[in-house]
This record gives structure tokens, C-alpha cells and sequence, in this order.
């Protein structure tokens, strides 16, 4: 797939900036919080059927496509959101389209063991997944894998197509733009949206702000603010 860069300027940080170095621990949720985000994207663009909790089929979304398409690297990014999730634990309201911090953790080491039992079962042993509730992981969580991987062929990539509709952006006082460039994570959430063929320009935006991370179909934008950055860096 050939790739072009469509940059703000505000991402070309000036020359005499220096980048401090963000542990992989933080890398990894970030590309976890972008993947999580494409799936709110990927079901808003191409108006999939929601049958569920969008939340939950986002983050579904996220542990399948890295799954397929980083797994040399799903085993660490996995590893990472459960452990930030056990530490930061929201505990969300009877009602609310969230799951609790554990039950995320716990939904996507299932889902991720039963992709692949043999492959991932370090993960589910780290996590206490054993006995029947592995049994149960084992025979969901390919239906759930298989339903993705359908829904996502119309939308994938052609191998050999130029890249021209992913772009990046970052406000100046970004702490952390800087860091994930030189670490190459922003590189890797490119390569990550990339792999879709959206319908029209779709941005990834690292900015200073107060939130966490989101996905605004107005723009098309998936942002992601330098306080949940900060969160990621406290979990470890």
C-alpha cells in the first residue's frame, strides 16, 4: 500500500522542540484508544447495523482488527488496556451503554483467547480465564471474530492503493504529539487507518484538552486529548 502523510502544520513541532520518550506501556493504549475510536467511525460511516451497545461494538471492533491486523502487537496492546482498566476502573451507572473498567478488561481477554486459544492463552491465564468461562470464550468469540472480518471486507483497502484520505494533526501545545511521533506511534495509527477505505478524508488528532478520546462524525475526526495520554502514563 503506498502512503502519504496529509499533516497540520501544527504537527511539524518546531525544530527546537525536544521529544521526551513515552514508555511502550502508553504507546499501546493509545493504539488501542485509536482502533477502539476507528470502530465507532467504521459503524457511524458506513451506517452499520447497531444491535447492541455501541460501546461494546467498538471495542469488539478494536480487539478483532488488532487481532488481524497487528498481531505481533495485540498480545502487549491487550495486556496494557487490561491493565489500565483494572487500575482506573470506572464503575458506570445501571444503565449506561459502558461497561465497567473490569468487564472491558475481561470482555476483550475473552474475546482475544477465543480468536485463538492456543495463541493467546498466556493473556488468559495472566487474567484467571480457565475452565468454563474459557470453554464459553472459545465457542463466542469466533462468531463475533467471523462477523467482523464479513462486515469489513467491502471496506478494506486495496493492497496496492495510494493513501490519500488519513490524516494527522496536533495542536502546538500538544505535550504529547511530539512523543508518539518519535516513537513512531503515530506512524503505526496511520498505517492502523489506513487499512480502511473511508469515504472521505478521516483525521487523527492528538490535542490539549481536558477529555479522553472520541469520535466526531461532524469533521470526521477521532481526537484524542493529552490529559487521557496522562491517564495512560499514571496506569503503568
Amino acid at each position: 500500500m503506498q502512503r502519504l502523510f496529509t499533516t497540520c502544520a501544527a504537527l511539524l513541532i518546531a525544530s527546537g522542540a525536544q521529544a521526551q520518550d513515552l514508555s511502550p506501556h502508553a504507546q499501546n493504549l493509545f493504539l488501542r484508544t485509536v482502533a477502539h475510536e476507528m470502530g465507532h467511525a467504521v459503524i457511524r460511516e458506513f451506517d452499520l447495523p447497531v444491535l447492541t451497545s455501541e460501546e461494546m461494538m467498538a471495542d469488539d471492533f478494536a480487539t478483532v482488527f488488532l487481532a488481524t491486523h497487528m498481531p505481533d502487537r495485540v498480545v502487549d496492546i491487550t495486556n496494557a488496556f487490561v491493565k489500565f482498566e483494572f487500575n482506573d476502573n470506572d464503575q458506570e451507572g445501571f444503565y449506561s451503554e459502558y461497561l465497567d473498567g473490569e468487564r472491558r478488561a475481561g470482555r476483550a481477554t475473552c474475546l482475544l483467547y477465543g480468536i485463538d486459544p492456543e495463541r493467546f492463552g498466556d493473556i488468559a491465564a495472566q487474567m484467571g480465564l480457565d475452565g468454563d468461562d474459557a470453554q464459553n470464550c472459545a465457542q463466542t468469540a469466533p462468531e463475533i471474530a467471523r462477523s467482523w472480518r464479513r462486515v469489513m471486507v467491502p471496506y478494506m483497502m486495496p493492497a496496492d492503493a495510494r493513501v490519500t484520505e488519513v490524516g494527522l494533526g496536533a495542536e502546538p501545545d500538544s505535550r504529547f504529539a511530539p512523543m508518539l511521533r518519535a516513537s513512531g506511534t503515530l506512524e503505526d495509527a496511520f498505517d492502523m487507518l489506513a487499512l480502511v477505505d473511508w469515504h472521505s478524508m478521516v483525521r487523527l488528532n492528538v490535542v490539549q484538552c481536558d477529555g479522553s478520546a472520541g469520535w466526531a462524525r461532524n469533521g470526521r475526526r477521532i481526537t484524542v486529548c493529552d490529559a487521557y495520554i496522562q491517564r495512560f502514563v499514571e496506569s503503568e
